[in-house]
């Protein structure tokens, strides 16, 4: 996953200041899917913050990439299906507004999410005992919409620290092949994330 975040202070050309404006690093990821279907996962994360624009307004990138346990209904028992592992490319528009040594943040990304779930060792068993054998399973990839808010701290000229809220949209959709055919199921991939990490920048003198 990755942070970016836009910054007040460019000045000049705005592409050499952009890439003056650079900061990446390291921190760790909280997941919360909105199903009931997906379990909770924590892992590391890819920090990444760009500071650019004077104007406060410029443009957002990032990289989310998590991972999700998945269950599924069959009858009153939710057996284990498989993990997806979500690859989203994202693009949009936000804020920087500086507060000496604090900035924040809020943006709106969307993009496109490459998908693949690898089944779980225990979905065979499960979907066999209720008669149904499971043959595979198969996922698409999905759009995703990200709306992100941001907290930073410098702690020195290029070594900061942040926290970041955000809220994924994506509904992809798994087709489940058993004996007796395929049935195409939507997977609520829906999730709160949560992030904090330590960078190191590039970014210029204010």
């Amino acid at each position: 996953m990755i942070l970016a975040t836009a910054d007040a202070h460019a000045q000049g050309n705005p592409v050499e200041s952009a890439v003056a404006h650079v900061g990446v690093g390291a921190g760790i990821s909280f997941i919360d899917p909105s199903s009931n279907e997906a379990d909770r996962s924590r892992g590391a994360a890819f920090v990444y913050r760009w500071h650019s624009f004077h104007s406060r307004w410029g443009p957002t990138f990032a990289l989310d990439w998590h991972s999700t346990d998945f269950n599924y209904p069959l009858g009153s028992v939710n057996a284990p299906l498989g993990t997806l592992r979500m690859r989203a490319l994202l693009a949009g528009f936000g804020r920087t507004q500086r507060f000496g040594r604090f900035s924040t943040s809020a943006s709106v990304s969307g993009g496109y999410s490459f998908n693949d779930l690898s089944v779980a060792a225990g979905a065979g068993p499960a979907f066999a005992s209720a008669g149904t054998p499971l043959l595979g399973v198969n996922v698409d990839n999905s759009a995703v919409v990200r709306p992100d808010v941001a907290v930073w701290y410098d702690l020195t000229k290029h070594v900061g620290v942040g926290v970041s809220a955000a809220y994924m949209f994506s509904r992809p959709q798994a087709t489940i092949t058993t004996v007796a055919g395929d049935q195409v199921h939507d997977l609520r991939a829906n999730a709160f994330e949560v992030t904090t990490g330590l960078i190191f920048g590039l970014w210029k003198n204010r």
